[in-house]
């Protein structure tokens, strides 16, 4: 199985893919690209059996409405948080108390987001849960964090805390997911090891391993919000 991960950025000098050839859960190939714009992002999705990307899928209903159609007279923070987050930021912190996912309508993590929905929208998905069984949002701490890794801290590139970082965070992957050679990349750019754990994730995706919408209601919003796959156990 061929996955392809995306640390998707805004622009694409920051934005960083990984495809990982996968079997029975084990890495036996990996291949990092760096600077990627759409046309390249788009050659590696034709060779992906599943597509692991690190942003938000779609905005919250709430906020959607009241762009929309502004009906809201009095200002609390519940309608605060109702308009910042989705069903599946707050599932996240309920899952893990310490990893509060940025708000797609309110922080800048909302212009990778419109990047991620212009690539959804190339490739025909429709479904922003992960119902079509190939594409998946997926959040990098989150899946750390389930993994029993460290999830912060690791991003500074000549920093040599999160030098160190990255090695035990490499490390931890090798023992779930090799054995396997990492390209020099993932333990020098937090980049590119975003996009590999966001390809690992989405194989876990792919194959039922991650926790989904619990009942009907949240499965709706998760549709139309997007809804972050989290690995389990």
């Amino acid at each position: 199985m061929r996955i392809l991960g995306i640390d998707l950025a805004s622009q694409p000098a920051r934005t960083a893919a990984c495809l990982l050839d996968m079997e029975d859960g084990r890495v036996f190939a990996s291949t990092l690209h760096r600077g990627c714009d759409d046309q390249i992002l788009d050659t590696l999705a034709a060779q992906a059996d599943a597509i692991g990307i690190d942003a938000p899928f779609g905005w919250p209903r709430a906020f959607r409405d009241a762009v929309g159609s502004w009906t809201h007279e009095s200002w609390s923070t519940t309608l605060r948080d109702r308009l910042r987050f989705r069903e599946t930021d707050r599932f996240v912190q309920r899952l893990h108390p310490d990893n509060r996912p940025l708000s797609v309508s309110t922080d800048l993590i909302s212009l990778p987001g419109m990047r991620a929905m212009a690539f959804l929208r190339r490739h025909g998905v429709t479904d922003l849960s992960g119902g079509d069984g190939r594409s998946f949002e997926v959040y990098p701490a989150a899946s750390l964090r389930a993994w029993s890794l460290p999830a912060t801290g690791y991003k500074k590139t000549r920093d040599p805390r999160s030098t160190a970082l990255r090695r035990e965070i490499v490390a931890g992957l090798n023992r779930r997911f090799g054995p396997f050679d990492p390209p020099d990349k993932v333990l020098t750019d937090a980049d590119c090891l975003d996009a590999w754990i966001a390809a690992a994730t989405g194989h876990l995706a792919a194959s039922g391993q991650t926790h989904l919408p619990a009942d009907e209601p949240a499965r709706n919003a998760a549709r139309k919000e997007g809804w972050i796959h989290v690995p389990r156990g």
